[in-house]
Parts: C-alpha cells; sequence; structure tokens
C-alpha cells in the first residue's frame, strides 16, 4: 500500500511542478513578444517574480521522493535518461543564474543578453521536460532493470513532437496567466496570444497523439488506453477553453490551462499503472511501482512524515498565492 501512496505523492509534485514552474517557462520563452519596453518587462517580472522560486520547491520534492521512495527510478529512469536529465538540469541552473544576474546589472545592451540566456534556458528546459514525457509514453529499451536511452529513442518523431507540444503548451499557459494576472497592454497583448497560440499548440498534441498510436513501439507502452484517451482530450479541451475565459474569468482561466499543463503527469501514470516504465523487451522487463519502490519498512516509517510535511506546503503555496492575488503592473515590485 505504502508504495502506491508513495507514487501519488510523486504524482501530484511532478503535476504541481509542471502546472506552476509551467508558467515561469513560459513566461521566459513568450516574454519578448508581450513587453516591449522597461516598464512593460517590469510588469512581466512583477507578475511572475513572488512565485519563482517557490514554483521550484515542487521539483525538490519530486527529486526527494524519487531518491528516497523510489530507488529503482534513479537507477533506471535517471541514468537512462541521463543526457536529459543533464541538460535539463544545465537549464535550470543557467536560468537561476540568468535571472539573478539580470537584475544586478545596468545597461540596455546588457539586459538584452541576460533576458536572451532566460529564454534559451527556458526553452531547453521545455523541450527536454516534454523529451522525457515522450520517450517514456511507449515501451522502451529496459533489460534487468536499466534503461538504455539512445538517439533513436530521443529523436523518434513521437518524442520531438511530444517536445514541441511541451513549448508550446507553456507558452499558451503563461499566456493566459500573464493576462489574468496584469494590466494594460501587456494583459491584452498576453490574452491575444493565447487565442492565437492554443489552436497550434492543440494541432501539436492531436498530432502527438496520431503519431503514437501509429508508432508501434509507442502503442505498445499504452497498458491502459482509455483512461489515457480520457486524460488526452481533456488536457485538449482545456487547451482551447482556458484563452477563451482569459482575462474575464479571473483565475478560473490559468488554473483550466494549468490542467493541460500537468496533464502529462496524470497520463503517463495512468496508462502505464501498475507499471511505472514498459519495457519493449517484454512484461518481464517492465519497472513495476513495487519493483522501483524502496522495502516496505523504510516506506512505512518516512511516508507518515511526507503526508505531514505536505500539508504544510500547499498552505504555504496558498498563502503565497493568496498575498499575490493583486493584478501586477509597472508601480508593483518585481523580485528579480
Amino acid at each position: 500500500m505504502w508504495h502506491n501512496i508513495w507514487y501519488a505523492l510523486l504524482g501530484l509534485f511532478l503535476a504541481g511542478y509542471l502546472a506552476l514552474d509551467g508558467i515561469t517557462l513560459g513566461t521566459g520563452i513568450i516574454g519578448r513578444w508581450l513587453a516591449r519596453d522597461d516598464a512593460e518587462r517590469h510588469t512581466v517580472a512583477a507578475a511572475t517574480g513572488p512565485f519563482f522560486l517557490g514554483n521550484e520547491v515542487w521539483l525538490v520534492a519530486a527529486a526527494g521522493i524519487t531518491l528516497g521512495g523510489f530507488p529503482g527510478l534513479e537507477s533506471s529512469v535517471i541514468s537512462g535518461m541521463y543526457p536529459v536529465i543533464v541538460f535539463a538540469v544545465a537549464a535550470l541552473l543557467v536560468r537561476e543564474a540568468a535571472t539573478q544576474f539580470r537584475r544586478r546589472v545596468s545597461g540596455e545592451r546588457a539586459h538584452r543578453r541576460w533576458d536572451a540566456l532566460v529564454r534559451i534556458a527556458c526553452l531547453v528546459l521545455a523541450l527536454m521536460w516534454g523529451t522525457l514525457g515522450g520517450a517514456l509514453l511507449g515501451a522502451v529499451p529496459v533489460e534487468d532493470g536499466h534503461l538504455s536511452v539512445d538517439a533513436g529513442v530521443l529523436l523518434r518523431p513521437v518524442t520531438v513532437l511530444s517536445a514541441l507540444t511541451a513549448v508550446a503548451v507553456f507558452a499558451v499557459h503563461a499566456a493566459v496567466f500573464l493576462a489574468v494576472r496584469t494590466e494594460g497592454p501587456v494583459s491584452g497583448r498576453a490574452a491575444d496570444l493565447a487565442r492565437r497560440l492554443a489552436p497550434g499548440a492543440a494541432g501539436l498534441a492531436a498530432l502527438t497523439a496520431v503519431t503514437a498510436v501509429a508508432d508501434g513501439t509507442a502503442r505498445d507502452g499504452l497498458l491502459n488506453p482509455l483512461p489515457a484517451v480520457l486524460l488526452f482530450l481533456a488536457a485538449v479541451a482545456a487547451l482551447l477553453l482556458a484563452p477563451r475565459l482569459a482575462p474575464r474569468a479571473g483565475w478560473k482561466a490559468p488554473v483550466v490551462s494549468a490542467f493541460a499543463a500537468l496533464a502529462p503527469v496524470l497520463l503517463l501514470g495512468a496508462a502505464h499503472f501498475p507499471e511505472v516504465v514498459v519495457s519493449r523487451h517484454g512484461t518481464g522487463e517492465n519497472v513495476s511501482v513495487s519493483d522501483a519502490a524502496a522495502d516496505p519498512a523504510t516506506l512505512s516509517v518516512v511516508g507518515p512524515v511526507v503526508l505531514l510535511v505536505l500539508p504544510v506546503l500547499l498552505a504555504f503555496q496558498a498563502m503565497q498565492w493568496w498575498a499575490h492575488r493583486a493584478k501586477a503592473d509597472e508601480r508593483s515590485p518585481a523580485y528579480f
């Protein structure tokens, strides 16, 4: 029982990270098209700044649960997807450094250089999360509990399309968020951009799904196709609906787009359960939730501690978002 609870917690933290930090990633990607002068750049920074570091706590918590609760995932998925993980971590660190240094230099030229670095880092990070999801969607080369990923897996059409879809979805999610969170020209441009990007993002998602169905390797990884299809359709509907709600529906709009951002976590979990990773070498090589989990004695001791900490984290996040619920403009404090 404990391993299933831990698995659900891992999914919760990963989904929370994509829903929250997806805003920051998308803002980094589309920011240059929304902010046309220093005042508008300040507005965009003020809109996302209060949540910047708090969003990453979810990823840190997910990493901690993976290392402590699922050593089998660390030895299979993380080591097997090493190139993707390295690029993701490097992009994350570059984004942090560039965001901090951007506020500590003066001059338009210097600002443009750091802004470009933030934009590239956000784009690479979004591509890596999409690549990771696309690669793990299907049956992968797992043997003796170890995943061995090569260019053939990472450059499959479904993996490439998944990476591009992630970029598009995060861009729509950020545009919807900024349409609601800001005022003036930035809000209007963000709402317009969200409406223009949403059909393309939905089209990319649909193309990814069709390619996955046509690809035998990807299709073999869908152990539970019905819930996967239902979640996919719900995510596409959310993607198309959210821009129509923004900005007049208030915070309901980014909540809807957040579902599209976190849906891949739910889809992967539902499609594979009770397996975590599906092997192309046969069912005997699959990595199940129970196989990847730590021993029951460890989970039964550490599990209650995690369950006690989780409400504190959720309460802190709720307090943070409530405290910064007001719309941002050029007069609002920018934390970065």
